[in-house]
């Protein structure tokens, strides 16, 4: 997709899964890549396979970010600018799930979910906005489509997607007048180490993988890839007229009947 050649695009949860998706499909389409995750070992994977993809070591950044720490997120802005001189994209994917419904998740789990899902995308597109308004830019998050339809066994997670998805209709129309575009996609569910990481036991996703096969239209779980190439459409020029938008790449589940 020649429309993203050489824009500076941060990634945040880029050591795996989506986010390591999104780094390769934005290599191959030679964006410049600022890799972000907690894992420096894991970033630094990616980062090879984006050289395996034609992309310059040059044009890649890798930066260790735990999303929840302001200095961190101070720091991968201030770096990114340093290096390259502006931001074009942020993709603002990192991402964590806690099984339990609402009288069994403590304010401890809300806050932490809370604070990786959705604040972590609040205060870091505020750092990246008066950049991305320099090279009208854009901000594309990764949300779910359990912002928009209710998960009880994964509540605080669709409370901070919820949240995160009416901060993206917010910013977009808060930053139209500056040429600057906000979006989100809306995964159903995505085969990565979601599951694990959110305490889905192996009987439990074996149970669910079928599941899925009726509440995701299409049949069965995703892949990453399918949501990284939505990311790369919304941070396009293919999408230059398109703001405010949840892109739901869920097989259809957000409009059937059971969730």
């Amino acid at each position: 997709m020649a429309s993203l050649k050489d824009k500076v695009t941060i990634i945040t949860g880029a050591s795996s899964g989506i986010g390591e998706k999104t780094a390769l499909l934005f290599a191959e389409s030679k964006a410049k890549v600022v890799l972000a995750s907690r894992t420096l070992e894991n970033l630094e994977k990616v980062a090879s396979l984006c050289r395996s993809k034609g992309l310059s070591k040059n044009d890649i950044l890798v930066i260790p970010c735990d999303v929840t720490n302001d200095d961190n997120l101070k720091t991968l802005v201030d770096e990114t600018v340093k290096k390259f001189g502006r931001i074009d994209v942020l993709v603002n994917n990192a991402g964590k799930g806690n099984m339990g419904n609402v009288m069994a998740t403590s304010e401890a789990t809300l806050d932490e979910t809370m604070n990786t899902n959705f604040k972590s995308s609040y205060n870091l597109s505020r750092l990246c906005v008066p950049h991305l308004i320099k090279t009208q830019g854009c901000i594309v998050n990764v949300s779910s489509v359990l912002g928009q339809r209710a998960g009880p066994h994964l509540s605080a997670y669709c409370i901070a997607k919820a949240a995160l998805d009416m901060f993206t209709r917010l910013l977009a129309l808060e930053l139209a007048p500056q040429k600057v575009r906000v979006n989100s996609v809306n995964p159903g569910f995505i085969m990565t180490s979601f599951a694990d990481n959110a305490g889905y036991t192996n009987d439990m996703q074996a149970k669910y993988l079928e599941r899925l096969k009726v509440i995701q239209p299409l049949g069965g779980a995703g892949k990453p890839e399918d949501v990284a190439k939505a990311i790369r459409f919304l941070a396009s020029d293919e999408a230059s007229f398109t703001t405010g938008h949840l892109l739901f790449v869920d097989s259809g589940r957000h409009g059937a009947i059971s969730s």
